[in-house]
């Protein structure tokens, strides 16, 4: 047994003893500059590509084994462009032996890299400059053989034994990507990434940097990035923490002064459990801070990601300015000057979710709930609760040049001189677009109209938009209705259904037009269709009806009465009184229905009635010209209260025709004093035949007649004239 063990111990010893000795006496005795040619060989064997050693290769053993590369070039593939395809300067690697040999400990001092340069380019037909060396040809064979791939290892059937590296030191390095078949060529220039000691559950500082640009989009940036790595290879723990990247962007698209941002956060990565984490996020972009936290699940497989994020408050104005972003023009330039943000989210595969939504943007805060299913052709499903907005504060302001009417006669055409009216829908967007939402709105202005309790539904598909809305409290009343939108086809086709229940006219229209034209409370329908994408194709499409009842107001900027006595007047040569009374007529009850009709509205059975006159009226209102070509026929019934008085008992029972004629912004009124002429000796010979019938009939017909017979005679006497 001694003598075995004396063996063995000699054995051991000459062992160490050759080892020694290859250690210090190959790298005197074998250079490896004598054989690149056998290198270079053996490279266009394998590769077919031309390699070029035009600097020294360095080896030594001991106490490290190094290995030191200059002046690398690998020619590009034929066919292709640039004339090599991978450049390396000066690249070395060393490891420390005696640790690698008696400890299984691998030792590696900081690895460098210096002027690493990558030319990767696709032809126009599509092929690529690497694809002769992705090894396809070989798998292919493996396959075609029968040969069974060889199976991965797992990892009870390795020894993984520690490592540590001295770091990681790679300068000046850079790749070129061209792309001939899309003129698209993007470059990164000047990489560099720094490390301190990679090991096993230690954390090393990482700087890592680079400048990239572009020719198709122009766009020139600058990225850097500062971090501690921390790799755990028995928990598979990644983390990186105090990441802070600074991105710097300019060129085409982007404002002359660039953009810049900060991107901060802590990033742990657990292949184990397959999450990600990112924790105390920040970015920063001028004025613009974002904040939250990211959470990942099954993120190698089917990633879904939730967290939150928060938008502190800034002014969009501002923002936009400082980027050189041309800011909208609004009617109130005091808009867009604060905005905040906050929600919860979740995210996967073609699909994000927002809940507990809130936005605040200026006076108006929006919250609610909003989703956006399928990417590539999105759904957009939506419940949100806003408490006030004026929408007219955000629209542009009203322009300074005010369009004409056209002159009477000149039906069809669009206002002469005007510029070419912009589109109203966005026909090719529409039809894309798919969504499925609700909003309520306690207070709306829009068109300076104001609403209140407002409740819109949108439902859109296949270029169909519906929005069912209802208004609880809209001047008083109640509002509701529907638009049907098809963009379908080529032209845009418009329907409206609407209804309005006790309705305050006067408010409504003051806030409308600016003038309190009809007072009163009353109902009013609609139902319209119309078809375009301008104002002037949609007015001269118009068709429909609509029917109204109002109650107990006033038609304001015409006085009736007023107008008739003084028509009288005149006929009758009278002074003409000069009387205080408000230009507006009376009226208890005004009803009527009107018809569209390619633009044109036709009315024939307005209704006015009052304590003293009882009004009828027919015509048409042109949209497109703005005019109104209209005839009322007042009739006085009753002059003993009201406004009509005494002075109009002479006209009582005669129509009186009054033409309303002109711009329907500010329209003639007109009486035909012939006609009341004509009525009046019309009325008062009728009333001498009558009296001369009762006269002449009256004692001859009680003598022979009974008096019911007498007077059903004297009617259809009287009724002849």
């Amino acid at each position: 047994m001694g003598k075995t063990l004396k063996v063995l111990g000699w054995l051991v010893g000459m062992l160490v003893v050759v080892i020694i000795a290859a250690v210090i006496f190959v790298p005197m005795f074998v250079d490896p500059n004598d054989h690149k040619e056998r290198i270079i060989a053996e490279v266009k064997k394998a590769t077919g590509r031309d390699l070029s050693i035009n600097g020294e290769i360095g080896l030594s053993v001991f106490p490290r084994l190094a290995l030191e590369l200059n002046g690398l070039t690998l020619s590009n593939a034929p066919g292709f462009s640039g004339s090599d395809f991978a450049v390396i300067k000066h690249a070395q690697v060393r490891v420390n032996l005696l640790p690698l040999l008696f400890k299984q400990l691998l030792e590696v001092d900081t690895v460098q890299v210096d002027g690493v340069r990558l030319y990767l380019e696709k032809s126009q037909s599509g092929a690529t400059n690497w694809e002769d060396m992705t090894g396809a040809g070989a798998k292919s064979a493996d396959q075609d053989s029968g040969t069974a791939p060889p199976k991965a290892p797992s990892d009870n059937d390795i020894g993984v034994f520690a490592f540590t590296i001295g770091g990681l030191d790679v300068r000046e390095a850079s790749v070129v990507w061209d792309d001939k078949s899309t003129g698209e060529r993007y470059e990164v220039q000047n990489l560099h990434l720094e490390t301190g000691e990679l090991a096993p559950d230690k954390r090393v500082e990482i700087r890592f940097g680079l400048a990239l640009s572009s020719q198709k989009p122009m766009l020139k940036g600058e990225v850097d990035m500062t971090s501690q790595l921390l790799v755990s290879p028995k928990s598979q723990i990644l983390s990186l923490d105090d990441l802070n990247l600074k991105v710097n962007a300019s060129g085409e698209g982007l404002p002359e002064s660039g953009v810049s941002a900060q991107l901060q956060a802590e990033v742990v990565m657990n292949l184990q459990e397959n999450t990600l984490n990112l924790q105390k996020l920040s970015l920063e972009s001028g004025k613009l801070q974002l904040t939250g936290y990211v959470e990942g699940l099954d993120i190698q497989n089917d990633p879904t990601f939730s967290g939150n994020i928060n938008m502190a408050e800034f002014s969009p104005r501002d923002w936009m300015a400082q980027f050189g972003i041309p800011v909208p023009k609004t009617a109130d330039p005091e808009v867009l000057k604060a905005i905040r943000l906050s929600s919860s989210f979740k995210a996967s595969a073609g699909q994000v979710a927002l809940s507990d939504l809130v936005v605040e943007i200026d006076q108006t805060i929006l919250k609610g709930d909003l989703e956006i299913v399928n990417s590539v052709s999105p759904t957009y499903l939506f419940n949100l609760d806003v408490n006030k907005i004026n929408l007219d504060r955000y629209l542009p302001p009203p322009s300074d040049q005010p369009t004409r009417p056209n002159k009477p006669g000149k039906t069809g055409t669009a206002n002469a001189g005007t510029a070419k009216e912009e589109s109203l829908f966005p026909s090719e967007m529409l039809r894309k677009l798919q969504v499925d939402g609700t909003v309520r709105i306690d207070s709306l202005i829009i068109n300076n109209l104001n609403a209140k309790a407002v409740q819109l539904k949108l439902r859109g598909r296949n270029g169909k938009l519906n929005i069912d809305h209802e208004i609880g409290r809209f001047y008083d009343g109640l509002m509701k209705g529907g638009v049907q939108l098809n963009v379908q086809g080529k032209t845009p086709q418009l329907t409206l259904n609407q209804k309005v229940s006790r309705i305050l006219a006067g408010p409504l229209l003051l806030d409308l037009t600016g003038k309190d034209t009809l007072l009163g409370s009353g109902n009013l329908d609609m139902n319209l269709t119309t078809q375009g994408n301008t104002i002037t194709q949609l007015k001269r499409a118009l068709n429909g009806k609509l029917s109204f009842d109002f109650r107990d107001g006033a038609i304001k900027g015409v006085n009736l009465a007023k107008m008739i006595r003084d028509a009288k007047a005149k006929l009758s040569g009278e002074n003409i009184d000069v009387v205080n009374e408000p230009e507006q007529t009376d009226f208890s009850e005004l009803t009527g229905s009107a018809i569209f009709q390619n633009g044109v509205l036709s009315n024939k059975d307005l209704l006015v009635k009052s304590p003293f006159l009882r009004l009828e009226g027919s015509g048409k209102v042109y949209l497109l010209e703005e005019r109104v070509n209209y005839l009322v026929r007042p009739v006085i019934v009753k002059t003993d209260e009201g406004q009509g008085g005494e002075t109009l008992k002479e006209l009582e029972g005669i129509p009186i025709p009054v033409k309303i004629k002109g711009n329907w912004n500010n329209p003639d009124f007109s009486i035909q004093l012939s006609k009341i002429l004509e009525e009046q000796q019309k009325a008062k010979l009728k009333k001498k035949i009558d009296e001369k019938i009762d006269e002449k009939l009256g004692k001859k017909l009680e003598e022979k007649l009974p008096e019911e017979l007498q007077n059903k005679l004297k009617d259809k006497l009287k009724n002849l004239f």
